[in-house]
């Protein structure tokens, strides 16, 4: 039996990855050229949608790595497609069919397409796969580089040697935060905690023992606090939390608990490992801005460190003009 052969676009399609493409259109007629222009190119895997939503259905299933869609599909502001689209955040290549020239795609292609084909050529092979090969492979460096970005951004505001957020990105929470709590009148509350002793645990014994203890107290504070609760490293043996929706019942808890949790892996601790102890400062508000909670947290912080052990007592004075503290 003599070997099949392959035209140009299929041996093209062949050194690829198996390519699955979904066509989008409401004429029979078009999805027949499309059909018969990719048989033969084993590189490709034909799928249709004859509606919006069947067509969301199959998008859905995150099958696909390159959408064909008829450009009037695509084309209005708002478009349920587009819009599908953009809120599952897909990662698949679009690309528009058109009956027109390339100017009456450009709004389409202004919404988010990677290119279009003009429905004259849907019976060049040749044409129709280099354009779905091209948009393809654009969609897939389009997704590393932004990974890249999301990783380098990430790398940016997380602290290595905790894992927690680093003092940029804290500070950048804390005021964001601090707003939005403000207009919607809603308590906010701040936990720092600080480490002591770790200077001179460092000066006696190395500072690979000092970071032990700070990452001892990380491990802490990560496991104590809610889900939409955000700690960071704020300085060399400092942590905050930010609390949204805490009040000072709730931050005093949060803060009991993260003591308890220091106490119970220092009783775990290995032979030779130094044990940690912390101090806290606690300060809750509805309408305090980000400056005002953090210094009145940092003053009771203040007042408290040197008191063991590790649960420091908490005092609850309440002020007028500002935060409450603990």
């Amino acid at each position: 039996m003599p070997p099949r052969t392959l035209s140009p676009a299929g041996a093209r399609a062949e050194r690829h990855a198996l390519v699955r493409v979904l066509v989008v259109d409401l004429e029979i007629d078009d999805v027949k050229r499309l059909r018969a222009t990719f048989e033969g190119d084993g590189g490709f895997r034909i799928h249709t949608a004859r509606t919006l939503e069947e067509a969301e259905e199959r998008l859905a299933s995150g099958a696909f790595d390159v959408a064909l869609i008829e450009s009037s599909l695509w084309s209005p502001e708002g478009a349920d497609l587009v819009r599908f689209v953009r809120d599952r955040r897909l990662d698949i290549a679009v690309v528009l069919l058109t009956s027109g020239s390339q100017r009456d795609a450009l709004p389409a292609l202004k919404l988010g397409a990677h290119d279009f084909i003009s429905k004259q050529f849907l019976d060049d092979a040749e044409h129709v796969t280099a354009r779905v090969l091209a948009a393809v492979a654009e969609s897939r460096t389009l997704r590393r580089r932004e990974t890249m970005v999301r990783w380098l951004e990430r790398e940016a505001r997380t602290d290595h040697m905790t894992g927690l957020a680093n003092r940029r990105a804290f500070d950048e929470h804390l005021q964001k935060t601090s707003d939005e709590a403000r207009r919607a009148g809603e308590p906010l509350a701040l936990i720092l905690v600080d480490v002591t002793g770790t200077r001179q645990v460092n000066e006696a014994y190395g500072h690979p023992s000092g970071d032990a203890m700070i990452r001892r107290a990380a491990r802490a504070v990560a496991s104590s606090i809610r889900g939409c609760d955000f700690a960071g490293r704020i300085g060399g043996d400092d942590f905050g939390v930010l609390i949204r929706g805490g009040d000072m019942e709730l931050a005093r808890r949060i803060a009991r608990r993260i003591a308890h949790e220091i106490e119970r892996l220092n009783n775990e601790g290995l032979d030779g490992e130094i044990p940690v102890s912390v101090s806290f400062g606690v300060a809750s508000g509805p309408a305090s801005n980000a400056a005002d909670l953090f210094a009145a947290a940092d003053q009771q912080l203040s007042a408290h460190k040197g008191l063991r052990p590790a649960i420091t007592p908490f005092f609850l004075a309440g002020e007028d003009d500002g935060p409450s503290v603990a």
